[in-house]
């Protein structure tokens, strides 16, 4: 036992000292024979070392690539584009490294919105959920909103990926894509024409032995509905009725964008990870851009970039920035006086995100055990509509996921959430004001189709259905919401409308395409001005029948291969 403690402590001096990261260290800490649960405690409450590069000495050195945003796009693009030392990049951060000891731990996930790496954004009163304002989270610090989500880890139908190449971003679709999924991912099950097997993220697999019981009944009366089977919804067969699958380590601690994209790295001599220093606007000369304006430290900073600047700070942010800079519909830069640089109508527009009913509740006839995992892990991919990809997702929540419009719930309950997955409504991000530090105006215009209220009510109808089979019955002691009382579509369509949040995964402010119109060509370079391009979830054109966080990990691997290659342009 003390050489264990000894053998925990030297290797926690090294991960502190940034000679060594924190997985390798947990690796040799359990070669060595220390237990799981001692070396994992003591890893992840070391310290990482991120260099504190003051802005003067930046401004007096060579940069070729600035990287505005260090969520998870940032952060796998800082870890590609600085693998060639002659490379000089910077990423930029309007947060700190995380150091909340909640990110750690999976189950605690609920508990993060609204803390201290949330931005906590709201949207615009919602006229079709009877002008409820909604929750718009956004990661800030290292690591983004990879640090506030449940960690599902979901590539989607490949048919969603092939549909992006159909509305004009040539080139983009899921055979191009799988090789960037594959080299970013560590799965667990191992590695195979389809997944990968020594990439920076670990994902984790859940396993029967240890799953929910409740999930497990979910997923059984799934299958006597019809739906099909498969073992891996991120293989060769993305089948329906499936166990989820989580960016957690072998350890059983989130793994975060930062910790595994940049903790590797933080000691290349190439690469400055820059922290509390949020960007305002960019800089350009002529219709180049040359590189940003941000503050830190109580000063305003000009930095340059030899290369190009990459916009990785999000959907809603990432236009916020573009507008401020003058880029976007002119009448409303005019409006709020900030000068055109170039009228872009469609910067902002196109912002599409999952709704979700929170949710179809049961009471239980017993206790539900605790989740190994983040309390969803059974799920069903559904096509209730005419799309030839899933349209519906139904997650198995045993936790009461019931958002408080909806009404109370019983502690011992869990939740069928039905989402829907290829939602025609289309809102806007747009400026408050022409002050960086506003908050964006955010209008999702949930519902605005009608066609995704009626999918939801099918939905929800779906999730009624699995709750009162045969497989659930050892399970459900009554359903609680809707509840018994609400039984014809009029007032199944009330009820969705209570009880719609979105799923959190805000995409397609600045989508790429062909057209002239598209504010981002296929080479992700913003349309109309030369050395700015855009790698995050803004640049979906539609999106992904699934949890996005797996989608932009492979747009940040892409857009680091058609990078590379750029030239550095002085002047």
């Amino acid at each position: 036992m003390t050489s264990d403690v000894a053998k925990i402590a030297d290797l926690r001096r090294e991960v502190v000292a940034g000679r060594i990261d924190r997985r390798a260290a947990l690796r040799l800490a359990l070669a060595a024979g220390a237990s799981l649960t001692s070396a994992a405690a003591a890893f992840a409450a070391a310290p990482v070392p991120v260099k504190s590069t003051r802005s003067a000495a930046l401004i007096k050195q060579r940069v070729d690539w600035l990287i505005v945003g260090g969520g998870t796009a940032g952060a796998v693009l800082a870890h590609r584009l600085s693998a060639d030392p002659q490379t000089r990049v910077v990423l930029l951060e309007g947060g700190a490294w995380p150091d909340d000891a909640a990110i750690d731990t999976p189950a605690a996930w609920p508990s993060l919105q609204g803390g201290r790496n949330d931005r906590a954004y709201r949207t615009m009163p919602q006229p079709n959920l009877d002008g409820r304002v909604l929750p718009c989270p956004r990661g800030i610090g290292f690591g983004g909103s990879s640090l506030l989500n449940a960690m599902g880890h979901q590539r989607g139908h490949p048919g969603g990926y092939d549909r992006w190449e159909a509305l004009g971003a040539t080139g983009w679709n899921h055979a191009a894509l799988l090789p960037m999924h594959r080299r970013s991912e560590t799965f667990s099950g191992g590695a195979d024409a389809w997944r990968g097997g020594d990439g920076p993220l670990d994902v984790l697999a859940v396993s029967e032995r240890d799953a929910s019981p409740v999930a497990n009944a979910f997923l059984a009366a799934a299958r006597g509905r019809g739906y099909g089977w498969t073992e891996d919804f991120n293989g060769a067969n993305p089948g329906e009725a499936c166990w989820n699958q989580f960016t957690i380590t072998r350890d059983r601690t989130r793994d975060h964008a930062a910790r595994a994209f940049l903790e590797p790295v933080a000691g290349r001599p190439n690469l400055t990870l820059l922290g509390d220093a949020p960007v305002e606007r960019l800089v350009f000369a002529g219709q180049r851009c040359i590189g940003v304006r941000y503050r830190h430290a109580e000063r305003i900073v000009e930095l340059r970039a030899e290369r190009g600047v990459i916009l990785t700070a999000g959907a809603i942010d990432t236009p916020k920035i573009l507008m401020l800079s003058g880029i976007g519909p002119a009448d409303h830069l005019r409006a709020h006086g900030v000068e055109v640089r170039l009228d872009h109508a469609e910067v902002g527009q196109n912002l599409h995100d999952h709704p979700l009913v929170g949710g179809v509740a049961f009471e239980a006839r017993r206790a539900v055990p605790l989740s190994a995992y983040n309390h969803g892990e059974g799920m069903l991919f559904a096509k209730l509509g005419a799309s030839p990809v899933p349209d519906v997702l139904l997650m198995a929540v045993t936790v009461p996921f019931v958002i408080p419009s909806v009404g109370a719930a019983p502690e011992n309950c869990f939740t069928f959430v039905p989402c829907v997955m290829q939602p025609r409504s289309r809102g806007r991000v747009r400026l408050a004001g022409a002050d960086f530090s506003l908050a964006p105006i955010i209008d999702p215009a949930t519902y605005e189709d009608s066609k995704d209220l009626e999918l939801m009510v099918d939905a929800v109808e779906l999730a009624r259905d699995l709750g009162r089979s045969r497989e659930m019955a050892d399970w459900v002691l009554r359903e609680v919401h809707p509840g018994p009382a609400i039984v014809d579509r009029s007032a199944l369509r009330q009820f969705v409308r209570r009880g719609t949040s979105p799923f959190y995964h805000p995409v397609g402010t600045l989508r790429m395409g062909s057209d002239a119109r598209a504010p981002v060509t296929p080479e992700l370079a913003v349309r109309g001005v030369s050395g700015l391009y855009v790698a995050d979830a803004s640049v979906m054109p539609q999106i992904v029948p699934a949890m996005t966080n797996a989608a932009v990990v492979a747009i940040a691997e892409r857009a680091a291969q058609l990078l590379v290659g750029q030239r550095a342009v002085h002047g």
